[in-house]
């Protein structure tokens, strides 16, 4: 039983939750709910910055610090909301970066995070980039 189950935990450890399922939103992440391990938040952070460098960088992420993400597992299969915040170490005022995005991942092992296709995309780095044109 046991060769059954470590697999299982060692698989829903490092997926993305929820991977196959359809039909209603669902909270992952945010300021009240927590339903994300640490190597899943870690992984989501890494392709929201993947997602923002494919749409306005590439960017030197040792020069930002994230302030928080959200997640939430949207109705189609695969699809994923994330809201991610960050900011600038070089500023000293609080002045928060906002980046939203919908993406479609091609796997449900997050360690293939590199993956996926931008349904849906908002950044405040777009917004100062196609501003100073």
């Amino acid at each position: 039983m046991a060769a059954f189950i470590i697999p299982q935990v060692h698989r829903s450890y490092y997926s993305a939750p929820y991977f196959y399922f359809s039909g209603k939103q669902i909270v992952l992440e945010n300021d009240k709910t927590h339903h994300l391990n640490d190597y899943q938040k870690k992984q989501f952070t890494k392709l929201a910055r993947k997602a923002i460098d494919q749409k306005d960088g590439p960017f030197d992420w040792d020069n930002y610090q994230t302030v928080s993400i959200d997640v939430y597992k949207m109705k189609n299969l695969h699809e994923y909301a994330l809201i991610y915040r960050i900011k600038p170490y070089i500023r000293t005022d609080n002045h928060i970066i906002n980046n939203t995005m919908v993406l479609t991942l091609k796997h449900r092992s997050l360690d293939k995070y590199k993956q996926f296709t931008i349904n849906k995309y908002s950044s405040d780095f777009s917004n100062v980039f196609t501003s100073s044109k």
